[in-house]
């Protein structure tokens, strides 16, 4: 009496436990009227047949490869076995190496249960296989092709619905309670708040997820989550007609831009650093990045360090705690415009110091100076051209200049455009209140542009203007005074930058 494994599988979880008893029920009837004798089955239970990656298959192949008192596997239908007809002859190929044979109880195969071969089983079995390997592929297909109309017509296509949303009638709708709560995450990150510091709120006011508290990770998938400016992305293709939109999109970039800020920076996920991005070694010239690290007590210590320092050790820049420096520059900020007699006095200077660029550069005259001259010069090659004189020469020259009239022109336009926006006192004086008002955070990432910081100075470049970055061709202007109360400050067509002492 020859000795078997029954192989049993079923697809999908609209198939039941009812589609492996009716499979195991064929086998032992089968092994029963052969004379086989069944020593163990291998079940696998909502496993597609299109790859081998089901668990009992492996755990089959492995035991096959050791030392195994059955010769045989049995499988109700060929297509049990796999879907797939390079992984069946690899397969395959894999139990004949260890010995063992695949039979079918119900299709002809092409090994007969003596280990012969069945010549008509051969093609057959090839047949089977292909076709099996047919119909997964069709039905595949008809289910993507299916999906697809019904996103194009804006249901409901399946899988996971995000927070804030339900669904009623094959339509994604709005769960306006939780939809209050996505829009109240994305606003509070934007105004500096920490995931943790999210979390502890919302925990305080009992709102949870699957009723436990909301994890980070649940946090930082929501925020990044297109589906809540009505995007939803398949492959390559892209639906707006699904997914109501929730979050504003302005304010979904402005925290997908903070995000990508806060990947770097910070070594630790639960601090914000506030000075992000914006502190430069003065000694190297490298930036300064957020680090932690552990006292011997276990506390846990945070600080800015120079990236070449920690890198290279290349650099002498000692660290600064985080806490010192942070609190420095908003108390210097706070301090420095706080007072309505500094305040005008900034202004003022940026003023003058835009007066005197325009003064020292007088682009808009120089453009206006060589247009001028090449209308000049075109008018008098138009006159030889109603004289009679004409050579290709002339020809080139008339094009050239009528191109260079055109691109003046243009130039000049856009001098005209600047003059016309120039910066006036109380645009300074404005920006710079309205930057005083906000979150720490937000006054950080719109007020200031940059740190640089040495052993025993920092100096702050604060901007003036929501558009103050000049034309590349002009050089920064400088101008030094004095405020009110005595500290000296410089002004440059760009920033204003102040310097002080650390630990004052």
């Amino acid at each position: 009496m020859k000795t078997a494994v029954i192989y049993a599988r079923y697809s999908s979880e609209r198939q039941t436990e009812q589609s492996i008893e009716g499979q195991l029920r064929v086998c032992h009837e089968f092994a029963e009227r052969n004379d086989l004798k069944i020593i163990d089955t291998y079940i696998d239970r909502a496993m597609t047949g299109t790859n081998d990656n089901r668990a009992a298959f492996q755990k089959m192949l492995s035991d096959s490869d050791k030392p195994q008192p059955w010769e045989i596997v049995l499988v109700y239908a060929l297509d049990r076995f796999g879907r797939n007809s390079i992984e069946v002859a690899v397969n395959k190929q894999r139990l004949q190496k260890n010995g063992k044979i695949l039979i079918s109880a119900t299709q002809r195969t092409s090994v007969n249960i003596d280990g012969t071969q069945n010549l008509d089983g051969i093609i057959l079995e090839n047949v089977l296989i292909g076709l099996s390997e047919y119909y997964s592929a069709e039905l595949s297909q008809k289910i993507r092709r299916g999906q697809n109309e019904s996103r194009l017509k804006g249901n409901f296509a399946g899988g996971k619905v995000p927070y804030g949303y339900t669904t009623a009638n094959k339509k994604i709708i709005v769960n306006e309670e939780r939809a209050e709560i996505v829009r109240w995450m994305y606003q509070s990150y934007s105004t500096g708040k920490i995931v943790r510091e999210i979390i502890e709120e919302l925990t305080a006011r009992g709102v949870t997820h699957m009723g436990k508290p909301f994890k980070a990770n649940t946090i930082y998938k929501i925020l990044r989550l297109e589906k809540y400016i009505g995007i939803y992305r398949h492959g390559d293709e892209v639906f707006t007609n699904i997914y109501p939109q929730i979050v504003p999109t302005e304010l979904f970039n402005r925290v997908q831009t903070m995000l990508a800020k806060n990947k770097l920076g910070s070594s630790s996920r639960e601090v914000a650093f506030l000075l992000k991005k914006k502190v430069i070694c003065g000694i190297c010239g490298k930036p300064i990045n957020g680090e932690s690290g552990t006292s011997q007590n276990g506390t846990t210590m945070y600080y800015y360090k120079c990236s070449n320092r920690k890198k290279h050790h290349s650099c002498s820049k000692e660290s600064i705690r985080k806490a010192d420096l942070e609190e420095m520059v908003l108390n210097t900020t706070l301090m420095l415009l706080n007072k309505p007699e500094n305040l005008s006095a900034i202004a003022e200077e940026v003023i003058e110091v835009h007066r005197k660029r325009a003064r020292e550069q007088a682009v808009l005259a120089l453009l206006r100076d060589e247009r001028s001259k090449a209308q000049k010069a075109l008018n008098n090659l138009m006159k030889a051209l109603e004289a009679g004189i004409f050579t290709a020469t002339t020809k080139d020259r008339i094009t050239e200049l009528e191109l260079q009239i055109d691109e003046l022109n243009g130039r000049i336009l856009s001098e005209e455009c600047k003059e016309a926006n120039l910066l006036t006192k109380e645009d300074v004086e404005m920006f710079l209140l309205d930057a005083l008002k906000a979150e720490p955070q937000l006054l950080i990432d719109t007020l200031i542009d940059k740190i640089i910081l040495f052993d025993d100075e920092v100096e702050i470049f604060y901007k003036y203007s929501q558009n103050n970055n000049p034309d590349d061709l002009t050089k920064e202007i400088r101008r030094d005074f004095c405020l009110p109360w005595g500290k000296r400050i410089a002004v440059t067509d760009r920033h204003i930058i102040y310097a002080a002492d650390l630990g004052t």
